[in-house]
């Protein structure tokens, strides 16, 4: 590979997350590259060179485009660093729940590029099959209880527990497959894992490394389906999907609400976030 391939990847890498204001460090940009970088020694030539020439800044660290703004950096990765240490309790409370089997911060808190003044805290949670709303409901009320749960009036370090998918539903449909979900599930930061589900999501997922080549997981790990044969069970979860679905208001149109999947999204982001970005691409 030669040395301007390697300043394309780098370029687009980093074009990537000059939508999110975001510098990377050398280890972010072989981690979660827009190429596959095997030579470190031509990886760096290939940085020197595009500093050189003005087409990337280096700063405190971590790397960026030339026209990039970036603002409050340090402030934005010491109050992520912050705030994971402050959210062990949901340790604490979700590890409880049977049926739970992931939980993950996703978001710009696990990127690391937490926003105070605007970002909540996003959760991902994966969980038994037929057991999704049982889980999202008595995750709802914990946080409520706890004076967490996120709500429109004030959204800052509140919990967010936005996506639910079920041990049945691992695997991302192919036609929502995209660097911007690629770079979502690889910027999971991990909770709770019980019995590897985190490698089995992982693991039913390789298509992230086709966007993200140098994204290295254990892929021997197989996926399973935990199915809880207690029909009382499956009737409550039932019912409750039910009464949840009717009590839901301010529906942006985003939302998936579906047995096994739940996902609420009040803007999506992504489309923008692509077109940004492919606009603005190598080839």
């Amino acid at each position: 590979m030669s040395n301007k391939e390697y300043q394309n990847y780098i370029l687009n890498t980093l074009q990537y997350k000059k939508v999110f204001t975001q510098p990377m460090t050398i280890n972010q940009i072989i981690h979660y590259g827009h190429g596959e970088f095997k030579d470190l020694a031509l990886l760096h030539e290939s940085i020197k060179d595009l500093i050189k020439d003005k087409k990337i800044k280096y700063k405190n660290g971590v790397y960026y485009l030339n026209q990039t703004k970036i603002k409050n950096f340090e402030n934005r990765i010491k109050k992520s660093k912050e705030l994971f240490e402050e959210i062990v309790f949901i340790k604490k409370y979700l590890s409880k729940i049977p049926f739970i089997k992931f939980v993950g911060v996703s978001g710009s808190l696990a990127s690391y590029n937490y926003e105070e003044s605007s970002d909540d805290i996003d959760l991902f949670i994966i969980c038994n099959e037929g057991r999704v709303w049982i889980t999202r409901l008595i995750t709802v009320l914990i946080f409520k209880l706890l004076n967490s749960y996120v709500n429109d009036e004030n959204s800052t370090y509140k919990i967010c527990p936005n996506f639910y998918i079920s041990s049945k539903h691992l695997t991302w449909k192919s036609e929502k497959r995209n660097i911007y979900v690629a770079h979502e599930i690889a910027m999971l930061q991990p909770l709770i894992n019980k019995e590897d589900y985190y490698f089995k999501f992982l693991s039913a997922n390789k298509w992230v490394k086709d966007f993200l080549p140098n994204f290295n997981f254990d892929e021997s790990v197989e996926t399973d389906n935990i199915k809880d044969s207690t029909t009382f069970l499956d009737l409550i979860d039932n019912l409750l999907m039910d009464i949840q679905k009717k009590l839901m208001k301010n529906f942006s149109g985003f939302e998936i609400l579906e047995k096994e999947k739940i996902h609420f999204l009040k803007i999506d982001h992504s489309v923008k976030i692509l077109d940004s970005y492919h606009k603005k691409k190598i080839s």
